[in-house]
């Protein structure tokens, strides 16, 4: 429970320290709710930014940030749907009896969570690290240095 607290206290500090950066939204936390985060998420406007997700975390690791993530699983892209065998190989269960439809997992279903992972998703593995209120200061001068300089990047 404490690392939990940890990162939270840690998240809570990231999340002050660039919530004034243009086309970068923190994480948003409801009052009846929690986040262990295990990896503190980010979303990118790459529209206003100007600037691709790759370019700014390729800068964002030459500033020698360790830990950032470019997007993430899209669950109906595994192998497994797209190839549609969970289990043997013959296709169970997805040509079972119990299974009265064809479903259909192509790219492009789950656009939101597709865009997501292909372009705005930038999540910081908040896991990996005992971060010191230093250590996030830090981090938040990094963010600070490259988002000063995305015209650079561009």
């Amino acid at each position: 429970k404490n690392n939990v607290l940890r990162k939270q206290k840690a998240a809570q500090l990231m999340s002050e320290g660039l919530k004034n950066l243009i086309g970068l939204r923190t994480p948003i936390i409801k009052k009846e709710s929690t986040h262990v985060y295990y990896v503190y998420p980010i979303l990118l406007d790459i529209e206003t930014l100007g600037v691709s997700r790759k370019k700014i975390a390729n800068a964002l690791k030459a500033e020698g940030l360790e830990g950032l993530v470019e997007g993430y699983a899209n669950i109906h892209m595994l192998p497994m749907y797209q190839r549609k065998i969970a289990y043997g190989s013959n296709g169970f269960p997805f040509n079972a009896e119990f299974c009265s439809r064809e479903v259909d997992y192509s790219k492009g279903i789950c656009p939101n969570a597709e865009k997501l992972h292909d372009e705005t998703f930038l999540g910081y593995e908040m896991c990996l690290h005992e971060l010191s209120e230093e250590d996030i200061n830090l981090i938040i001068e990094v963010f600070k240095k490259v988002w000063k300089n995305l015209n650079k990047l561009r």
